[in-house]
């Protein structure tokens, strides 16, 4: 079959789930990750012969596109803050709001000095390695309750030549931390049960329940846990920033002021909608 041959069947299997444009998108992608094709390679050659073997692996990815498998897990990698991440299924695709958190913290605490950071709920490590990038003199530990995303998490750090340590711990265990901490940053499980209407079926059917859903009747189950870690860990001044849920930002930061947390803020994500949030412990 000649390339031009199998977009045209490529864009005709994906168009009740995907635009045109957004087929186009995803065959480029793949080629490239592929077999390293540019993608001017459609416009030039549209008549190359695809082999057996190019053939059978452009069908894969089509086959799992049409069961509208995340693009990210078919190729196994993703893109955040200028860094490339293996992703699979035990762990959340990095988003474009998480990298305005990260963005945030970078900008208003990196300063010359050094400081200790963690990150709870770290699964693909994203956020953690993404600090240390931006910050090389801070000192980044992340912890996760799932193994196999700890395995994703500290290949990432590997492959992506930064050191940052991560622990196997469950923050609603309580666990003690030996150091006082700086920042303690977050984008914990947020999403009600009941939310699961509006969600799109390639989150629901690949994304890790785990890492999404949090219980109906206690929705800032791991807010509050965290908030009463951060009380006992962070030092005077030391900042928390979480990821949110837009529906809780209310209880959220009446439940940040009523526990010795001040200087509270929330901020909006680039969908305008309050996603991040900042508060200080307070230092009397």
């Amino acid at each position: 079959m000649k390339l031009i041959e199998f977009r045209s069947y490529f864009r005709s299997q994906l168009k009740e789930v995907s635009s045109v444009e957004q087929s186009d998108d995803f065959l480029k992608r793949i080629t490239q990750n592929y077999f390293g094709w540019d993608a001017v390679k459609f416009g030039l050659e549209p008549d190359y012969q695809l082999s057996d073997f190019e053939l059978s692996k452009l069908s894969l990815a089509l086959r799992d596109l049409e069961r509208e498998k995340p693009l990210q897990y078919i190729l196994g990698t993703s893109h955040f803050m200028n860094l490339d991440f293996e992703v699979n299924s035990f762990v959340l695709i990095p988003r474009p709001e998480t990298e305005e958190l990260v963005e945030w913290i970078l900008k208003n605490e990196n300063d010359a000095s050094p400081k200790t950071i963690l990150d709870i709920g770290t699964g693909s490590g994203c956020i953690a390695i993404a600090l240390k990038q931006g910050a090389p003199n801070w000192k980044i530990s992340a912890v996760d309750v799932s193994e196999k995303a700890l395995l994703v998490a500290k290949k990432n750090a590997k492959n992506n030549e930064l050191d940052v340590e991560f622990y196997l711990e469950d923050i609603l265990d309580e666990p003690s931390w030996p150091i006082g901490l700086d920042i303690i940053v977050s984008n914990p499980p947020y999403v009600l049960p009941s939310e699961k209407g509006k969600m799109k079926n390639n989150v629901l059917a690949y994304e890790p329940d785990l890492a999404l859903f949090v219980p109906e009747n206690d929705p800032l189950l791991f807010y509050n846990r965290i908030i009463e870690f951060g009380q006992k860990n962070l030092n005077q001044g030391g900042a928390l920033y979480f990821e949110i849920n837009p529906i809780f930002v209310k209880e959220l930061y009446s439940f940040l002021k009523n526990h010795n947390f001040e200087s509270v803020e929330v901020r909006k994500d680039f969908l305008k909608k309050p996603r991040m949030i900042k508060a200080v412990k307070s230092t009397t």
